[in-house]
């Protein structure tokens, strides 16, 4: 540990030798200095295609020197230097040019097919993407950011990359999707395998916070050779990002774009009639012998016939209004009242009453670039604001960007400078006593009824209009300052750092409701004033980051080239949280905690530190850009870890071998322009193993659970409670990634086409797992030890084609990635199916194979207790029964698979079980994305195709199964095609039985949600037990966005001084070309509010969204 906090000294003796070289190059080179500055000259000159049509933004650099330049609109750049010096023009998507600078140049680019000579970033550097040894992959942001909408820059980045799954479970405006790269690399931590992510050289945790604008480039770092620099964080690959800074320009540049977008529920359920859902629930009772149907009072066989009747007089289903009482069978009315309860029997539009399918949302950004004398800045502006889909008392998400960036030269040698970042996220959400999607959704659009009496909005309606806002306001500022010294030929060092602070407030209230409450129409408090409470949190996290290398490059004998680089990196984090409550609000018009009561009032808090430094090298040499090699070591400290275990080191290497540049070749080179094997074996440390896991902690009871004396009154004494201690490995250390990547680059036509390929393994050796079973009486886990090993092996594949046919060009790429995961140790001797153990592919969900429906056929008869006799040849499904459900004609039939005549699950495990089987896995398989595109004359068009090939869910959802749980009774529209049971006699005796082997369910009966007879599996039972008949397929593929977009010609915008005007349209989540299941439920959704009570799908919808804009230069 006191390594780590050392590494800040250290530093600072590193500083004392630079500071001491800086000077001595001041006083022994100064008269050097004078006589360069007085031979330098002012440079210009021109840049252009081959075409000769200037290009614009071109990057002009001296090689060796931090003075550069930008070329502007008609391809025009200057730049102060001695003629004959040296420099290096590049662009994206054209070759690079070193040329010796002259008087009035003209320099002419020509199109890098493969972009081979583009520069790519990694980690402390760069590197042309040629010469790249490591699996690295870089994002196209005219596809992704700049040429498309898109506010999230994690979403933007969904299929922006092969191997790079990016998974949103809902539409929550102020959500965040998951990252993850090649896979679950770890089961420790909640088997959080989260991605570094690098803003600028400094680890960010929430790229959310960033203005997609002001992106720069993206890169994807996979493997351990290209990850292993950035050390302890960096175990399940990295994304760079780096923003736009401050570049020489010859001219103030100044860009503007916006957008103005509407968003709408791409799939949202819907309830049949409301006849049909009494009927189904009325049936579905009298399969479970339960002949009184009821909710809150009303009873279904009175309700019928009133509902049957009010479509008779009112047709479909009808929006919000006040609601009328019954009048007669010939004026049906709303609802009516039966011995003192209301019956509500209106068929409500859910859908037209709570969602706005045109939900709007804007951002804007303005940023302006120019120089000044050897200065040069760089500042932008952003305004994001977006709203959700509920209609009434919508969520609003506001996100202000601030970012200001300035460099300057005062020698050609020096460059320092400085950004400043700032952003503030305000969401705003209703703060409902009752969770709303869940409750509309739940029971049925007869019960919830969405309309006023005399003037009085019913519970869910009243508890969302008068709730009180949850107010979320995260700040997030990032200083950073940065010093690059070109201190000889080939040698540069460069330092930086970065402090950052991340400030969030947040805070809410119950506030009493009134209104009608359930089986009522008399007016009171749904919410009484005495369970109002108020509630404040606060966090914080400050987190400095310092950086310094050295780089050196030379070239040897000509055709030998050497880049080695050393350096060092520390960080350290803080973070504080605190929360507060208390109930009883004195004055709602004055919700604050001093103006509550003090009687059960409650405190949270928490406070965690952490600090991380490392010692890094890299050496990359090549023979005439033919053999690579490459070369990091990382010699990394965690405070995560016990003393003896602080520090570990992490070496890496990567090969490279480009055999289409190779003598040999030349004859296949017009057909095979491209061609590079690519190896990488290496290991990296993983510290995100949770924190405090090598501490032995005791934790206090939840309030909850504490026992109260005096009478268990709120003002009672408390009986502090607390948990055992949690027992330790005293020898704990690092988790090690070790990872073996084997790829392959080739061209083809001139690089016209590029085709990639990658095989890698992924594996986990010292994981965090428990290192022995322990008996449960001693009231405490095992302790976790690095005892497990886990394995992900996949491959991803890149195809890129583009070509111009005179004035069109046009493009498509194709990515496709899979992976799996296997735990190959695991301390488990009973190897039970709901838990890990050796051998066990993670993800994987275990069920029945469903065979069919049973037919009266498979049965012999029924005995007086409800239960059949099997028929000969038919396997017997008695052990899963449950309560009064039996199996019988129009029920689930399972497949027999391990023959013995008896379908049940063995003993539960991986070696005996029975007629279970892997019936799906919860990991997406196959994910793939392809864009088709071109532009002609000014036009420009981009489809972008996004899908998963395999993934599965098993859920206890209402969405997924008709009255899933007994007490809502639940059917939605896509559930009525059902087998029937034929009643007569008031739904007593049985007529017949309607068994149709191509319904989409069987014999209704109500409450499937419960666990079954067999517990390692998940939940469900009857003839809802886990099977491959009712497993959710999550599979599918979607237009994900098409953009259209215009450039004005140049000889209009010059007349108004503008450089470049763009406008576009653009549609995102347009169809689904392919959807693995029929449920009211985007494929992308796996959530929901109230889970266990059947609500997986009842969330924040996936949008589809229409937008227009434009984008700016002067």
């Amino acid at each position: 540990m006191k390594k780590a906090y050392c590494l800040c000294a250290m530093l600072a003796a590193l500083s004392a030798p630079c500071t001491m070289l800086t000077a001595a190059a001041k006083e022994t080179k100064g008269t050097a200095t004078v006589t360069e500055m007085q031979e330098q000259n002012t440079i210009t000159g021109v840049i252009t295609d081959t075409q000769g049509e200037p290009i614009t933004g071109a990057s002009v650099a001296v090689v060796g020197k931090s003075v550069g330049a930008v070329s502007d609109i008609n391809g025009r750049f200057t730049i102060n230097v001695r003629p004959g010096a040296k420099l290096t023009i590049s662009y994206v998507g054209y070759k690079t040019v070193t040329i010796a600078a002259s008087e009035s140049m003209k320099v002419e680019m020509q199109e890098d097919a493969g972009q081979l000579t583009e520069v790519v970033v990694v980690g402390y550097g760069t590197q042309k993407k040629a010469n790249l040894t490591g699996a690295v992959s870089t994002v196209d942001l005219s596809k992704t950011m700049a040429g498309r909408p898109q506010q999230d820059v994690a979403k933007a980045l969904q299929g922006a990359v092969p191997g790079l799954s990016v998974i949103s479970n809902n539409g929550d405006i102020n959500g965040k999707p998951t990252l993850r790269i090649r896979g679950v690399g770890t089961l420790s931590n909640e088997a959080k395998s989260n991605p570094l992510i690098v803003v600028d050289g400094v680890p960010m945790d929430d790229i959310s916070f960033l203005n997609t604008q002001d992106i720069e480039s993206v890169s994807v770092l996979k493997d351990a050779a290209s990850t292993s620099i950035y050390g302890t964080r960096a175990a399940f690959g990295v994304i760079l990002i780096q923003t736009k800074g401050a570049k020489g320009t010859d001219r103030t540049t100044i860009n503007y774009s916006n957008n103005f977008a509407w968003d709408g529920a791409t799939f949202l359920p819907k309830f049949p009639d409301v006849p049909s859902q009494l009927r189904a629930a009325l049936e579905g009772k009298a399969n479970a012998n339960n002949y009184e149907v009821e909710l809150f009072g009303m009873y279904f066989d009175k309700l019928l016939p009133l509902a049957e009747k009010w479509q008779q007089q009112n047709g479909g289903k009808q929006g919000y209004r006040e609601m009328r009482q019954y009048v007669d069978d010939n004026n049906i009315g709303d609802y009516t009242i039966i011995d003192k309860t209301p019956y509500y029997y209106a068929d409500w539009d859910i859908n037209k009453i709570y969602y706005n399918n045109a939900a709007p949302a804007q951002s804007h950004a303005l940023s302006v670039q120019g120089s000044s004398g050897k200065s040069n800045y760089y500042l932008s502006l952003g305004y994001d604001y977006k709203e959700g889909t509920m209609k009434i008392r919508p969520d609003r998400l506001n996100k202000y960007n601030a970012s200001l960036a300035i460099t300057t030269s005062p020698y050609d040698w020096l460059q320092m400078g400085a950004r400043l970042n700032f952003t503030r996220r305000d969401f705003t959400t209703p703060d409902t006593f009752n969770n709303v999607y869940q409750y509309i959704w739940r029971w049925g659009s007869f019960f919830l009824p969405s309309g006023s009496i005399n003037g009085y909005d019913r519970r869910i309606m009243a508890m969302l209009k008068q709730a009180a806002d949850k107010d979320i306001t995260t700040d997030y500022l990032r200083i950073n300052t940065f010093v690059k010294a070109n201190i000889t030929e080939g040698l540069t060092f460069n330092t930086d750092f970065t402090y950052a602070i991340e400030n969030m407030n947040s805070g809410s209230q119950d506030f009493s409701v009134y209104g009608l409450n359930w089986g009522s129409v008399t007016p009171s408090y749904i919410v009484s004033k005495g369970d109002t409470n108020v509630w404040r949190d606060n966090s914080k996290q400050n987190t400095w980051t310092l950086n310094a290398y050295f780089n050196y490059e030379k070239t040897f004998a000509t055709n030998h080239n050497l880049k080695v680089m050393l350096g060092l990196n520390a960080e350290k984090e803080k973070y504080t949280y605190f929360w507060g409550n208390r109930k009883g609000i004195i004055d709602e018009r004055f919700p604050e905690l001093n103006l509550a009561s003090p009687i059960g009032q409650d405190l949270d808090a928490k406070h965690t530190h952490r600090a991380s430094a490392g010692y890094f090298g890299r050496i990359n040499y090549d023979y005439k850009d033919i053999y690579l090699l490459e070369l990091n070591g990382r010699y990394d400290g965690s405070s995560r870890f016990p003393r003896h275990s602080h520090w570990a080191f992490f070496p890496s290497v990567s090969l490279g071998y480009r055999f289409s540049e190779e003598p040999y070749f030349k004859q296949l080179r017009h057909v095979v322009s491209n061609g590079k094997l690519r190896a990488s074996f290496g290991e990296i440390g993983n510290e995100a193993v949770g924190d405090y896991m090598f501490e032995s902690l005791i934790t206090q009871v939840d309030r909850d659970d504490v026992h109260w004396v005096d009478g268990n009154q709120e003002n009672a004494n408390k009986l502090p409670m607390f948990n055992t201690p949690n027992l330790v490995e005293p020898i704990l250390t690092w988790e090690r990634i070790r990872t073996t990547d084997v790829g392959l680059d080739l061209g083809f036509l001139n690089n016209e086409l590029s085709v990639g390929f990658d095989w890698y393994q992924r594996e986990n050796t010292d994981m965090l797992a428990p290192s022995q079973v322990l008996p449960q009486v001693l009231g405490t886990d095992a302790p976790m030890a690095n005892a497990g090993t886990l394995r992900t092996r996949g491959w991803e594949l890149t195809l890129d084609w583009h070509h111009r046919f005179g004035e069109f060009n046009v493009y498509a790429n194709f990515n496709l990635a899979d992976s799996k995961t296997v735990v190959t140790k695991w301390e488990s001797k009973a190897k039970l199916l709901n838990q890990n153990y050796s051998g066990k592919t993670y993800g994987d969900i275990w069920g029945f194979e469903t065979d069919r429906y049973f037919e009266e056929s498979d049965f012999t008869g029924q005995n007086a207790d409800g239960t059949w006799n099997y028929a000969n040849g038919i396997a017997s499904q008695k052990g899963l029964e449950q309560g009064s459900f039996h199996y019988g004609p129009g029920d689930v039939k399972f497949k027999d698979l391990d023959g013995n005549g008896v379908i049940d699950g063995g003993e539960g495990t991986a070696d005996k079980h029975g007629d279970l089987k892997v019936i799906g896995n919860f990991l997406p398989r196959y994910e793939y994305s392809f864009h088709l595109g071109g532009a002609w004359r000014g036009f420009d068009l981009d489809l972008f195709f996004q899908g998963v090939g395999k993934r599965h869910v098993w859920t206890v959802s209402s969405m997924n199964f008709p009255l899933m749980r007994e007490a809502d009774l639940a059917i939605y529209d896509h559930q009525l095609s059902y087998n029937r049971v034929i009643y007569k006699n008031g739904l007593k005796d049985v007529e017949r039985y309607e068994v149709n082997q191509a319904n989409k369910y069987p014999r209704l009966f109500p409450g499937n949600d419960p666990q079954g007879n067999i517990s390692v599996i998940d939940a469900g039972t009857n003839n809802y037990y886990p099977q491959s008949r009712y497993l959710t397929d999550m599979s599918y593929l979607r237009l994900k966005n098409v953009t259209l977009g215009y450039t004005l010609p140049k000889e209009l915008t010059r007349k108004a001084y503008i450089q470049k005007a763009r406008i576009y349209l653009s549609a995102s989540n347009l169809f689904l070309l392919y959807k693995g299941n029929d449920l009211p439920v985007d494929p992308e959704i796996n959530a929901g509010a109230g889970l266990k009570y059947g609500g997986w799908g009842r969330t924040a919808p996936i949008t589809r969204t229409l937008s227009f804009g434009m984008q700016v230069t002067l």
